[in-house]
């Protein structure tokens, strides 16, 4: 800080590091007495060092401006204070002395994600509403003239800045007259002017700009202010509709175009040197032969529109396995989708030093604009939409669409697909599952992470409020984990988003209450039904329909028009903030401790409703055969991972059965659950959704060490009357159906599996072995008429024994 009558206003916060070290480079304050020199005149003392600094003062400057790279994610924001501005008679504005705690109050909000700011040519300046004044005599104009940027003023205190940076000639470091220069834009209008220094970054930026033509570029810095006012433009266009903000605040209804509403796998493509690298469940496509074909296609896609850059970061901002990118995109919708669910803006920019490497990600519409030509609500091109990953060199392409999974490429494409590819190279692993908490009213808190095919109800897991009095669910992500090991040799996971985008149709007020009190404010709908009222509604959300809805496509509707008010894969975009049941932890740059691994399908016989596995080989052959009943055929979906692995699934199952060896005996258990198994006449017998905690529990007692199991040939299951069912209008005989393994079942189970490894082409030699050992338990634990299981007890500390 300085002692500055007039100009400087009274807190900034600088966009990045080298413009910091710019701000302590120039403090200064103005001479007040003619002993000290020039009344009025302007004394600087670079860093408070002046008469401290033992050597060339420049080199201090440029020390400052190296010690980011030894930071990395830990760099401290940077701020600069003036608590000493006057007014016309010279009396001083802002009272001072304790009250400058108000000041530093608004910095540690900063520092904590939750001050409010609006960008400046300076950098960040508090709101008119920002700093807490409750209590002091300080009037609303005197806030904005300690708040305010005098243009003319700092234009020429650039020509004084320049003058003082002369005396230290070829030493002073270039970023400081970069940044000189950069105020100076900004100052004249330049806001395109870029918030960084990543030297490959600007390039980048400039040759696609030269490629992609658009007629305006925007640096997108995720605060509220530019939140609100891309909302507002999307209304304007007609892309949005505004909801009642008694019922759902800040929240928007998109209408898309009925040829662009969901992810086609036809259309994804993962380019690679080596086509085995890519493996049998994903579209090849030579690289240069893809580039060559998206270079003509992107050529001039953004002319008539606006370019946005989006820095993004996938994790914690200050964990070590987080990923920076940086998407360029035309869609205001998409920069929407990346500030609810990623930390984006210029506290990602901040993290980017000169040289850091950055993930890729291009985007567009597909639909330029000629002179005068008139833009639609929801522009695209769906006959040439293209989805494109680029293996070697960390890049994405998308074009075409402007839906979510398409559009918002931090998501699908790189959080899972590309960081499939990274987590591959460097050793740890991804995973498409819920993170969850589960704690009883007395005793340990247990993290797991849940993996189930769409159509699971991994979402509800992850919200659920449960049924059992006093246990307790809390969410880390319903989505994805990163996995790695820590330094205590035990796994844990991080969630790489920082929101929720998930199908809103179908979810109902009564079973999904977690979910709906998440959606209620702050929240992007996609193709779902408005009422009059201006509320959202969908098939399911109310056992009855309202008096007068608007569809999807923006039509009226009544029960009787004969087709659905709502699109069956609409959808919401929410940040983490709105859910009432994030885990405190979920935000840890360490991440969270795994103790168990619970897989699941949808199957109407065959699997159990929960099973434990013997041994971790056991575990890798459940999670690599995860299924679904999908009319009539059932399909197997490793890991949930087949659509959005971007290696050979060979190489990630190989990953999964590779940690047995790297963790030891800090293996995580592993579960496996299907709360959809069928009775006779072909009714669902277990009541899921909230009760599902009660599977939970009992997995809980397993990882605890005080859950009693019975053995069957494919694992562990709790004794039906070990299963908490009170309440549950369920009888024991129901209860034991539900647990059932039937050795007719299996020997078809195990000939499909056979079947879908084959398809594979190869799979890890210990998942044939188990198939093996599951026939051959049958033969030894169970008699040919198939008894449910047998009564044998088993402790848990029994998990681990297993010859390797």
């Amino acid at each position: 800080g300085g002692r500055r009558p007039n100009l400087v206003p009274l807190v900034t916060e600088a966009y990045i590091w080298d413009q910091g070290v710019f701000m302590g480079s120039i403090i200064g304050s103005q001479l007040t007495a003619a002993a000290e020199g020039t009344v009025g005149q302007v004394r600087r003392d670079p860093f408070a060092m002046l008469p401290f600094c033992g050597y060339n003062m420049a080199d201090y400057f440029g020390h400052w401006t190296h010690f980011r790279e030894k930071l990395g994610f830990l760099s401290p924001k940077i701020f600069y204070v003036n608590w000493f501005r006057q007014d016309s008679t010279g009396r001083f504005i802002w009272p001072g002395f304790g009250e400058n705690s108000r000041v530093l109050k608004w910095v540690c909000e900063r520092v904590d994600g939750v001050g409010k700011a609006r960008p400046t040519p300076l950098g960040y300046l508090p709101t008119h509403d920002a700093l807490d004044t409750d209590g002091i005599d300080i009037n609303p104009q005197d806030m904005l003239d300690l708040l305010s940027v005098d243009t003319e003023g700092w234009l020429q205190e650039i020509t004084e800045i320049r003058k003082y940076y002369d005396q230290f000639g070829d030493r002073l470091p270039m970023a400081l007259l970069q940044n000189a220069a950069a105020l100076e834009s900004r100052l004249h209008g330049g806001a395109n002017v870029a918030p960084t220094q990543n030297e490959e970054l600007l390039s980048w930026v400039e040759v696609m700009k030269q490629s992609l033509t658009p007629d305006d570029i925007h640096w997108c810095n995720g605060s509220d202010a530019e939140y609100q006012f891309l909302c507002d433009l999307l209304v304007q266009r007609g892309t949005f509709v505004r909801l009642n903000p008694e019922n759902h605040p800040n929240s928007f209804v998109a209408r898309s175009n009925p040829d662009d509403v969901v992810r086609h796998s036809k259309d994804v493509f993962v380019c690679a040197q080596s086509q085995q690298d890519v493996g049998p469940t994903n579209n090849w496509a030579d690289p240069q032969l893809m580039k060559d074909k998206l270079s003509s296609l992107f050529q001039g896609s953004m002319k008539g529109r606006t370019m946005y850059i989006v820095p993004f970061c996938l994790g914690p901002l200050d964990c070590k396995l987080s990923k920076v990118g940086i998407q360029l995109t035309d869609s205001p919708y998409a920069v929407l989708g990346l500030r609810a669910t990623t930390r984006m803006g210029y506290r990602v920019l901040n993290l980017l030093s000169k040289d850091q490497p950055f993930a890729k990600l291009v985007h567009s519409v597909g639909a330029p604009l000629a002179a005068g030509q008139q833009d639609v609500p929801w522009p695209c091109n769906p006959e040439k939409r293209l989805i494109v990953q680029f293996s070697d060199t960390a890049e994405l392409w998308s074009y075409g669409s402007g839906y979510g999974a398409n559009s918002i490429m931090s998501k699908a494409c790189f959080a899972l697909r590309l960081g499939s590819v990274m987590a591959k190279r460097e050793k740890w692993l991804v995973s498409r599952c819920v993170i969850i908490s589960v704690a009883p009213p007395t005793g340990a808190k247990y993290y797991m992470c849940l993996l189930l095919p769409s159509s699971c109800g991994k979402t509800g897991l992850a919200m659920m409020v449960p049924k059992i009095p006093g246990w307790k669910v809390t969410c880390v992500g319903d989505d994805i984990a990163w996995l790695y090991i820590g330094r205590d040799g035990r796994l844990y996971a991080i969630n790489p988003e920082n929101g929720f985008f998930d199908t809103a149709t179908g979810r109902s007020t009564i079973r999904d209450t977690g979910i709906i009190e998440t959606i209620k404010s702050n929240t992007i709908f996609s193709n779902v039904a408005v009422t009059g009222e201006g509320n959202v509604w969908w098939e399911g959300l109310t056992k009855d329909p309202p008096q007068q809805i608007t569809d999807w496509q923006g039509k009226p509707w009544t029960p009787g028009s004969g087709t659905p008010a709502a699109f069956w894969n609409g959808r919401y975009l929410t940040p983490h903030s709105n859910c009432p049941c994030m885990d405190p932890d979920s935000e840890h740059p360490q991440g969270v401790p795994i103790s168990a691994f619970v897989f699941g399908s949808r199957r109407t016989d065959t699997l159990p409703l929960v099973h434990e596995a013997y041994h971790w080989a056991a575990g890798t052959a459940i999670g690599a055969t995860l299924s679904t009943l999908d009319a009539g055929q059932i399909k197997y979906d490793p890991y949930a991972m087949r659509s959005y692995c971007g290696i050979d699934i060979y190489d990630y199952i190989a990953q999964w059965d590779a940690l047995r060896d790297e963790l030891g005996y800090n293996l995580p258990k592993v579960f496996h659950m299907n709360y959809f198994r069928e009775d006779a006449d072909g009714h669902i017998m277990w009541p899921g959704y909230g009760e599902n905690s009660r599977l939970l529990k009992w997995i809980w007692q397993r990882i605890d060490g005080s859950g009693k199991v019975a053995r069957t040939p494919i694992g562990f299951v709790p004794p039906a009357q070990e299963l908490d069912t009170k309440g549950l209008d369920l009888s024991p005989e129901v209860v034991t159906k539900l647990l059932k393994v039937d050795r007719d079942e299996w020997d078809a189970e195990v000939d499909r599996i056979r079947s879908f490894y084959r398809k594979l082409g190869k799979v890890p030699d210990s998942l044939e072995a188990e198939l093996k050992a599951i026939l051959t338990r049958f033969d030894t634990q169970m008699s040919a008429c198939g008894i449910p299981f047998s009564d044998t007890s088993v402790p848990a500390g029994a998990y681990h024994t297993q010859a390797r």
